[in-house]
């Protein structure tokens, strides 16, 4: 393979642009502080890649050593004022994030993982839509129609491993958590509470077994969607690295 070797000279780059950015004079300490730390947390995480590659992407690999290079040529006083200190800073930032980035185009494992996060996730939402039909609440049921465009474009983006994706997936979770709980909280106290199920099946005009089922199926699907909501959520937060 020849990803290793590439991604080898990608952090000896940018380990040798480090001393170019500690001499400029056009930024802050601060700054400098702030790009040095990126850059040399960049340079290890391609250094640990290069040893654990299990797909060769060359092609992604000379665009990383690309992207070095370039800044490494750009770290010039000269450089910074002709780009402007914030796309430079903003250039060592996008290097960085490569760099967490880079495992899932290089590790088979790491992108079936993350594959499983945003499944989870859907799989979590198609349960709370599910509920709201169970829930038979007209208010909630036009909630979950505000709520299908964002879920299925932040699916799109995700799958595309787009950093908006995971905002919109974030966006969409708050709802849908308070419902799972509701609906939970409701048919454990109805199916529990003497009579209850009795004065339920009086007021929709349904058999008590009607609603003896009705509610258990309220309880399982709002366990299901909280649990798979919350895992989806955790799961994707912990891969939040892969999305650009």
């Amino acid at each position: 393979m020849k990803s290793p070797g590439i991604l080898e000279d990608t952090a000896e780059v940018l380990e040798t642009t480090i001393p170019k950015v500690e001499r400029l004079t056009v930024l802050s300490e601060r700054e400098k502080r702030k790009i040095v730390s990126l850059i040399k947390e960049a340079a290890e995480n391609f250094r640990n890649l290069a040893r654990n590659v299990k797909k060769d992407n060359v092609q992604l690999a000379e665009f990383f050593l690309k992207k070095a290079k370039e800044f490494k040529v750009m770290s010039t006083d000269k450089g910074v004022e002709k780009e402007g200190k914030k796309k430079y800073i903003e250039r060592a930032k996008k290097l960085n994030l490569y760099s967490k980035s880079a495992v899932y185009d290089f590790d088979p494992d790491m992108l079936k993982a993350l594959k499983r996060a945003y499944r989870t996730y859907l799989f979590g939402m198609t349960a709370f839509f599910l509920l709201v039909g169970v829930y038979m609440s007209q208010i909630m049921a036009v909630t979950a129609l505000i709520l299908a465009i964002p879920t299925v474009l932040s699916m799109l983006s995700l799958q595309r491993r787009g950093y908006l994706g995971l905002l919109l997936a974030y966006s969409t979770v708050p709802i849908p958590i308070i419902q799972g709980a509701m609906g939970l909280t409701y048919g454990l106290k109805q199916l529990t509470t003497p009579r209850a199920i009795e004065k339920i099946a009086g007021m929709i005009s349904k058999s008590p077994g009607f609603v003896k089922g009705w509610l258990i199926a309220m309880v399982l699907l709002s366990a299901v969607e909280l649990y798979l909501i919350l895992y989806g959520s955790y799961l994707l937060y912990k891969h939040r690295h892969a999305f650009l």
